[in-house]
C-alpha cells in the first residue's frame, strides 16, 4: 500500500506530496524536500514526530477529501 505525507499538513500553502511504500521511504523524500524547499538544515525530533503522525495511506487520504 502506498503511504503519503502532504507538506501542507505541516506547512500551509506547500503543495508537495511525498509518497512511498513505507513510512521510511516517505520520510526520506520529505526530508530532502524540507532541505531544498524550506531550507531546513536539520529536521528536529519535534518536526519528525509531527511529520510521521501526518503520514497516511493513500486510500485514506482520498476518502478524507470527499
Amino acid at each position: 500500500m502506498t503511504r503519503e505525507l502532504r507538506c501542507a499538513d505541516l506547512i500551509p500553502g506547500c503543495d508537495f506530496v511525498a509518497q512511498g511504500t513505507s513510512d521510511s521511504d516517505v520520510m526520506k523524500k520529505a526530508a530532502e524536500h524540507a532541505r531544498r524547499a524550506h531550507r531546513m538544515v536539520a529536521i528536529s525530533m519535534e518536526v519528525e514526530k509531527k511529520a510521521r503522525a501526518a503520514i497516511r495511506d493513500v486510500a485514506a487520504s482520498l476518502n478524507s477529501r470527499r
